[in-house]
């Protein structure tokens, strides 16, 4: 909710942990069963009891570090390092508060990088030029035992900049292969070998008042691996039960002893770490891609820019039976992504984009992008939110829905008056609709003007049609997959692509393979359809509050011309277009599939309690 967002006393989440972590504290937290024959422990996350929990030196100073959470861990040290890599410009998957980080200075590629050096000036040549926020901070005297291996210095972007500020914070990596003590609950000690890896979080903050909600407030923050090498399956001491040892340590403000909150975000931040460096030793690959074709950084700003404008009044104003938040998150994330897409179609001959555009060139872009914009056609637009959206924003257009919605009034009467109740009835099967129908819901036979950009939102009977009529007006579109209905209006399982399929690694190998889901095989079936309509595929997963978020694109043509430019008459495009649809629906005639049609039409203009 909005007013969640916009008061602090609603949040109950840890910092730096997902919001559904509901742990009270680290007395929830699972102690590790003890093993006698000195086999490793499971795979599971078991984070050690604090009372009862080995003592492995860490090199950190104890009159100003503290070890705050434990875990025995059996992970290889590369995966502790590339998931400690990922987090570094991934924040967001420790805070459900951040939206991003942004790197000003690493230190991987700079061949003047001095690990040695005693001041921030003379860690590497670029530091004296970078702004005085930007510089990294070192740690004074370093770490003994430990070599620097880089330095990154990065801006914390939170989700909402009108709530939280961002954060600069230096990151420091360390390596350590010098040998370590245990010490066990009962007493015993063990010296053994070791090689520890330790990242360390440096926030720009004089104060803990500086500091924004989202992060701990301590003055710094260690995330330590500690890997027992063995040539045996048998960890290298009894006094641990596994072959490696994960502990977070604060450095506390004088003011801002241990609390609660500070215990679970680091019992948290644990689990995040153990989690996704198992899941990387496992052999988990990612099959997910965001950001494909809008950066993530374009398209957060625009987000949050759209949802600082318009949230509130949205929700406050909705009169669906829907979830307000759902769909007003939901089409501002669309809004924001089409608003980038248009920016790069229309603002040049090519659509590329400069990524490094000041504020100057990014608004002289846009406006010469409306300035060349054809307009858009939001098919099946539901609740017209987008339309409303968009044309505010400056980008016109309009559309239409088989029934009127009541969020339709709540609009300004120029937006309103662009949201109209009409059936489409696609000109690809109109020769057999002329007399199969009387209703008094105006028709659109789906023929814009050539060019126009075509929308799809979760648009369920239309889906299917939309690359189709993208193809008969030469235009561009993006589709939004939602639920599978045939070219006849009927719910049906779409047939799956498996060009289009995103394969399952863990079942890939197998002799049975994991059938994809009925979602999966929805949208390998449009993008069946766009390159049979002799569009160029483009996929992306949006960022958006819903798990139906894969948008297809149809903005190029596979024959290398301009949309508008198409050397086939309306009469070739029919014939061509009526003929795919029969193969699609297994040789079934064009006149048969209008009489499914307009029987499914009239189902959608009745009064409906949910969807869009």
């Amino acid at each position: 909710m909005v007013q969640d967002e916009q008061t602090r006393s609603h949040r109950n989440e840890s910092s730096i942990t997902e919001a559904q972590d509901n742990r009270s504290g680290v007395e929830e937290a699972q102690p590790v069963t003890k093993v006698e024959n000195r086999e490793l422990t499971s795979d599971k996350f078991s984070p050690y009891d604090v009372s009862s929990a080995p003592k492995v030196s860490s090199g950190l100073p104890s009159e100003i570090w503290a070890i705050v959470q434990s875990a025995p861990a059996n992970i290889a040290p590369q995966y502790f390092l590339e998931v400690s890599r990922d987090l570094l410009e991934n924040p967001n998957r420790t805070s459900t508060h951040l939206a991003r980080a942004e790197l000003s200075y690493q230190s991987f590629t700079d061949a003047t990088f001095n690990p040695k050096a005693s001041t921030s000036e003379d860690l590497a040549s670029i530091v004296k030029h970078l702004r005085p926020e930007c510089r990294p901070q070192l740690i004074d005297g370093g770490i003994e035992g430990y070599e620097l291996e880089y330095t990154v210095v990065r801006k914390l972007i939170p989700r909402n900049p009108k709530l939280d500020d961002s954060l600069m914070q230096t990151c420091h990596m360390f390596v350590s292969h010098q040998d370590v003590n245990i010490i066990g609950p009962d007493g015993a000690e063990d010296i053994v070998k070791a090689e520890r890896y330790m990242m360390i979080y440096i926030p720009h903050a004089a104060t803990s008042e500086a500091i924004p909600y989202y992060h701990p407030k301590v003055r710094s923050l260690a995330m330590l691996y500690t890997h027992f090498p063995t040539s045996s399956h048998s960890p290298p001491t009894s006094l641990i039960n596994a072959s490696g040892h994960l502990s977070i340590h604060y450095s506390f403000f004088p003011d801002l002893p241990i609390d609660n909150r500070l215990s679970r975000t680091a019992l948290k931040l644990l689990e995040v770490i153990h989690k996704h460096s198992r899941g990387r030793q496992a052999g988990y690959t990612k099959r997910v891609h965001h950001d494909q074709i809008i950066g993530q950084k374009r398209f957060q700003d625009t987000y949050a820019y759209l949802k600082g404008k318009y949230a509130k009044d949205l929700i406050e104003g909705w009169v669906e039976q829907t979830p307000a938040e759902k769909h007003v998150f939901e089409d501002l994330g669309i809004a924001a992504f089409l608003m980038e897409l248009w920016g790069d179609m229309y603002s040049s001959k090519n659509g590329t984009h400069k990524q490094d555009d000041g504020d100057e060139q990014v608004e002289q872009k846009r406006q010469i992008a409306q300035a060349n914009f054809p307009g858009f056609v939001d098919i099946g637009c539901g609740n017209g939110l987008l339309v409303h959206i968009l044309n505010a924003e400056g980008w016109h257009g309009w559309g239409f829905d088989a029934r009127r919605r009541k969020t339709w009034d709540t609009f300004p009467s120029e937006h309103a008056q662009k949201l109209q109740e009409m059936l489409l009835v696609p000109e690809i099967v109109q020769p057999y609709s002329s007399t199969s129908t009387d209703s008094p819901t105006p028709h659109h036979n789906g023929v814009f003007p050539s060019g126009i950009f075509i929308i799809s939102n979760h648009a369920d009977e239309l889906t299917p049609w939309t690359p189709l009529l993208a193809r008969l007006n030469s235009s561009p579109f993006i589709a939004i997959p939602c639920c599978s209905h045939d070219f006849g209006g009927t719910r049906f399982r779409s047939p799956a692509h498996a060009r289009y399929i995103i394969a399952d690694p863990a079942t890939a190998a197998s002799k049975k393979p994991k059938q994809p889901s009925a979602y999966a095989s929805l949208c390998s079936w449009v993008c069946h359809l766009t390159e049979e309509t002799g569009h160029l595929v483009e996929k992306e997963h949006l960022r958006i509050p819903s798990t139906r978020n894969m948008a297809v694109l149809g903005r190029k043509s596979l024959r290398g011309d301009e949309y508008g430019n198409s050397h086939e008459n309306m009469e070739e495009k029919l014939a061509s277009l009526q003929s795919l649809v029969e193969r699609e629906m297994g040789g079934q005639t064009i006149g048969y599939i209008c009489a499914m049609w307009m029987k499914s039409g009239d189902g959608l203009m009745k009064t409906a309690k949910g969807g869009h």
